[in-house]
């Protein structure tokens, strides 16, 4: 089958900015793409030195975006935190659409230095059909994005890297997600989604109906905002699971939405691929995370 133009585009996304890689770029295409984009070049060359020589706190370099895959490392981070705060001395963290495999190791590698500083443990565990994309014929799927059978996964190559430091489990996801059983050791704390289409998302929404899991769950998705011509709007793909999902319930009951939490710095693309499960019945949902009255002092 001839890949469709989208595929043919490439493009990438790395380091929280959007980076065109296209596949016959030249020297001044890759100039200009760079100096167009909304990061600072002294930015972007500071993150990768931070990716690779992590130096500084490791909040700090959560917040700068020193890591690879910046989304990944805060959604982790803040879920962990958020489990240590509840009491919690262990937590789980889902990938959906594990595909090649980087994004389940570069949890493995975050999850070692995030365990050391919050003492939380985290077990990962990967969602994955494992034969690529399924085939559909709901044009809310994006189907002239991607042909079936894309993304997938070498299932031995991916075994061998991963060496027991994650689980990952084969199937449809909307059996997968149905039947994982989630430790109340271990609730599920934070969810990474990446299956591209609106129906594989949806069916996955069915792990906001798990028992054990934090009143609040931090949540990466990664089919929320793209290029031209992946063509995004409301009402299909990942945004119209999503729409559907809140329009299904009470906000006083759960909902999802993207996280409004980055005050501290501009507004980066992966930022908009940020957002929070919030089930406001929750037996843990309004205790208090902190011990100490907040107070402003006159000076």
């Amino acid at each position: 089958m001839a890949l469709s133009y989208g595929c043919r585009l490439g493009v990438a996304y790395f380091t929280g900015s959007i980076i065109y890689t296209l596949t016959r770029m030249n020297l001044i295409d890759r100039a200009i793409a760079i100096a167009g984009s909304s990061t600072p070049i002294r930015t972007r060359i500071v993150r990768k030195l931070l990716a690779r020589y992590p130096i500084g706190s490791l909040e700090s370099r959560v917040k700068a975006g020193g890591f690879e895959r910046p989304s990944y490392a805060w959604c982790l981070y803040y879920a962990s935190l958020e489990a240590k705060a509840l009491g919690h001395k262990a937590m789980t963290a889902i990938e959906l659409g594990v595909a090649g495999g980087a994004g389940l190791l570069l949890l493995c590698k975050y999850r070692d230095e995030i365990e050391r500083v919050t003492g939380v443990k985290i077990t990962l565990v990967g969602l994955d059909a494992g034969t690529g994309l399924p085939a559909s014929s709901d044009p809310r799927d994006l189907l002239y994005c991607w042909p079936a059978g894309s993304f997938e996964m070498d299932i031995p190559k991916l075994q061998g890297r991963l060496a027991g430091r994650a689980e990952v489990v084969f199937g449809d996801v909307a059996a997968t997600a149905r039947d994982l059983r989630i430790s109340s050791e271990a609730p599920l704390a934070a969810i990474f989604f990446d299956l591209d289409f609106y129906t594989s998302t949806r069916d996955a929404f069915t792990l906001f109906s798990k028992e054990n899991l934090l009143p609040r769950v931090w949540c990466y998705f990664d089919d929320v905002s793209g290029a031209p011509h992946n063509a995004y709007t409301d009402s299909i793909g990942v945004r119209a699971a999503i729409k559907e999902f809140n329009a299904n319930r009470s906000p006083l009951d759960s909902h999802l939405s993207q996280a409004y939490t980055f005050l501290f710095d501009g507004q980066e693309v992966w930022h908009q691929q940020i957002y929070l499960y919030h089930r406001m019945n929750h037996p843990d949902y309004n205790k208090c995370s902190s011990d100490h009255k907040h107070v402003l002092s006159l000076r």
